[in-house]
């Protein structure tokens, strides 16, 4: 009976043993994906989403030829692969990025798209006349849905601002300093979408006395699915010194995030800025009229050319 039950155990402890080893050797010379699959519920027709996906070897002891199959049903031309449907695993690289990107077209049908793109890799060397190698692979599930349904939202994950000069003139007008307030924005919606309101209360460099508050004239946008850095521009009226400022990032008319920073104005011309520059930082109705003399000038210009050219060719003897 003990030989019996010993047996029974042995026999369990030695296949579990044996799946122990085999899992390990699996990892070390295997193949893997991660994410391994491309999901989205939420697209719209006409929408663009890009999923980044890693492709890791155990072993990368040699070049590897990775060939990949896309087989979703009515949506294969929707999917597209940043390093095309063949490449080399190089060498010495565990991990290799690969984009999955799907662009929805503006005819698709509302609703579920699912299948998977197989990927398989074989010896570069064995391509080529060498000894055959071990064929390793995967497989990357596909889940995409097409609604009808517009969903925006985001999620702010980090900010930044940059120093900025102090007001000024330049040339005959007024050019307010310009707060370059950055968003690493998160889009969670199916279209492109921004902050509705970004405000700055700057304070003194004692954070008491309030000064000034701002609003953002100009915003960047994110579009569906991605994480992007966008920047709010802010003018301000204020003297080159260094301040504190609570900003606050509207999404409606809820508040998505709010927060104080340090805020340094630097006199002008401490940055160099271009010509181009300096006109994007100028009020609105500054650079209508900017453009209406510049334009006026060209004109008058062109007039005063036309007229010298029309009298020296009147001299000139006729043929």
């Amino acid at each position: 009976m003990k030989n019996k039950f010993f047996k029974s155990w042995s026999v369990k402890f030695a296949f579990v043993l044996a799946m122990i080893f085999s899992t390990i050797t699996t990892v070390y010379a295997g193949f893997g994906i991660s994410p391994p699959y491309v999901s989205n519920q939420q697209l719209t027709r006409g929408s663009v989403y890009e999923q980044k996906i890693i492709l890791v070897r155990g072993d990368p002891a040699e070049d590897l030829k990775a060939e990949l199959t896309i087989n979703i049903p009515e949506a294969n031309d929707w999917i597209s692969v940043d390093k095309g449907t063949e490449f080399i695993l190089p060498k010495g690289e565990k991990q290799i990025p690969i984009v999955v990107k799907v662009k929805v077209p503006n005819s698709a049908a509302y609703k579920a798209y699912k299948g998977k793109i197989n990927i398989t890799t074989s010896s570069v060397d064995s391509a080529a006349g060498g000894a055959v190698g071990i064929a390793l692979g995967g497989q990357i599930d596909v889940d995409l849905i097409v609604t009808d349904q517009i969903v925006t939202d985001f999620k702010i994950n980090g900010v930044a601002v940059k120093d900025l000069e102090a007001t000024h003139e330049w040339l005959f007008w007024n050019v307010p300093g310009m707060i370059d307030f950055e968003m690493q924005l998160e889009n969670l919606g199916n279209v492109a979408v921004a902050p509705s309101k970004v405000v700055f209360d700057i304070y003194d460099s004692n954070n008491e006395t309030l000064l000034e508050k701002t609003e953002a004239i100009k915003v960047g946008e994110s579009e569906p699915s991605e994480i992007k850095w966008v920047t709010a521009q802010l003018p301000t009226d204020l003297t080159p010194g260094s301040y504190w400022a609570k900003y606050q990032i509207d999404k409606g008319d809820q508040v998505v995030k709010e927060d104080k920073l340090h805020l340094s104005i630097l006199p002008y011309g401490a940055l160099n800025h271009t010509p181009f520059e300096e006109f994007s930082r100028m009020k609105s109705g500054d650079q209508v009229q900017f453009l209406l003399i510049f334009a006026g000038l060209l004109l008058v210009l062109g007039i005063i050319t036309f007229i010298i050219s029309y009298r020296i060719t009147k001299r000139l003897p006729k043929k």
